[in-house]
């Protein structure tokens, strides 16, 4: 489930839960300047020596995208890169009706293009997209894939994509979710001896602080306090192609919701892509009023509970330090909404932004599991972009 500065985006799930929030929109130039700074202060952040990264910018809490290269020469994209999805697409130049101010894929351009032409089309819970698929090297951190495949598209759901900070989405979901079974950009990665695990984390800061950052072929001990612990992926992800984990219990102040039954356990979607928490609908209902109310003033978010996930025999806890989400209106006035959502229909819970912002995740495809990690929060006072 995606969402775009407060308004209804993408839903792996195939629902859409409305957040009203109202916000002033950054321009192109404003983007462009903030994506350029995440750049500058990832290198001050520095990796694990050998393992390439991509600097992502935070966009309200709500969005986090970073640059992929596509083409000889390179032709640079922002997309977001998202664990809900898998297959890439990007804005085609012969696009009708795509955002003018964005970039665009113009395969004349490109030396290393190669004609593929099959249909394309993405059909997410609030939006469209269509076109063909095309072939050209596609880098990623550094590392250039020969010949990978791409969605470039030529129609989109402008209401959707019209207004949005990006270009378009670099899915790092399940290769059983992509579109017409095109390797993803990390199964080719690992098949061209790129990088050595099919492995990835990301570090999301909050509030615009620096060093959002995707991590590929292994982690960043300079992200985490602590040790991870793993999750496998669920036997229903065999049925729903998502990054599903068991949860065994939701709580509140430490009492159980009972929201978890004892065979299926509470079904988690690990989801970059989403920027609320999300529920089914009951359980939802339940957890939100045993939260009770937030203050659109932020007045009471210190009084709030604190809400713990177990995955796998260990305790997550959420404060409302994560779990509340706090927008500037036009007048510039902070106001706190609650990041927690019901998904009526939709029988999975969805670990979005909120929770990955506190815990540094790793994906590993190798042993098919998640590792989450306390995040590293940084100490710098608060950046305003």
């Amino acid at each position: 489930m995606k969402w775009l500065a407060g308004l209804p985006f993408i839903s792996a799930a195939g629902a859409v839960v409305s957040v009203p929030l109202v916000h002033r929109p950054k321009t192109v130039a404003e983007h462009k300047a903030s994506w350029e700074r995440r750049i500058r202060d990832a290198k001050l952040l520095g990796a694990e020596e050998g393992l390439p990264q991509i600097p992502l910018t935070d966009f309200q809490d709500a969005e986090y995208f970073g640059e992929v290269e596509i083409g000889t020469p390179a032709q640079k994209f922002l997309v977001i890169y998202d664990t809900g999805s898998s297959n890439l697409w990007v804005p085609s130049s012969t696009c009708s009706n795509c955002k003018k101010d964005g970039s665009k894929y113009d395969k004349t351009k490109s030396t290393t293009y190669k004609q593929n032409g099959q249909p394309f089309a993405l059909q997410y819970g609030t939006g469209s997209c269509k076109g063909q698929l095309t072939s050209d090297s596609i880098t990623l951190a550094g590392l250039t894939i020969s010949n990978g495949t791409f969605g470039e598209v030529t129609t989109e759901a402008q209401d959707v994509f019209g207004e949005a900070p990006f270009d378009g989405i670099l899915g790092l979901g399940p290769p059983n979710a992509a579109i017409d079974k095109v390797p993803t950009p990390m199964q080719d990665l690992l098949a061209q001896g790129l990088i050595k695990q099919n492995v990835f984390a990301f570090y999301l800061s909050s509030n615009s602080k620096a060093g959002s950052m995707l991590t590929i072929g292994g982690t960043d001990d300079s992200m985490h306090t602590e040790a991870f612990h793993y999750a496998p992926v669920a036997w229903t992800s065999k049925l729903l192609p998502y990054w599903l984990i068991k949860g065994s219990d939701i709580k509140v102040a430490g009492a159980s919701t009972g929201s978890c039954g004892a065979f299926l356990g509470c079904q988690l979607v690990v989801d970059t892509g989403t920027s609320l928490i999300a529920a089914p609908g009951k359980a939802a209902d339940t957890l939100i009023a045993k939260i009770g109310n937030v203050s659109a003033d932020c007045s009471n978010v210190k009084d709030l509970p604190v809400v713990t996930f177990t995955i796998n025999g260990k305790d997550f806890d959420l404060g409302p330090d994560f779990y509340v989400l706090r927008q500037s209106d036009g007048n510039g006035q902070v106001q706190c909404l609650l990041g927690i959502q019901s998904a009526p229909g939709v029988p999975l819970w969805i670990l979005g932004d909120p929770f990955l912002r506190k815990y540094y995740t790793v994906w590993d495809a190798d042993e098919k599991r998640v590792g989450f990690a306390l995040a590293k929060q940084p100490s710098e006072e608060q950046i305003i972009v």
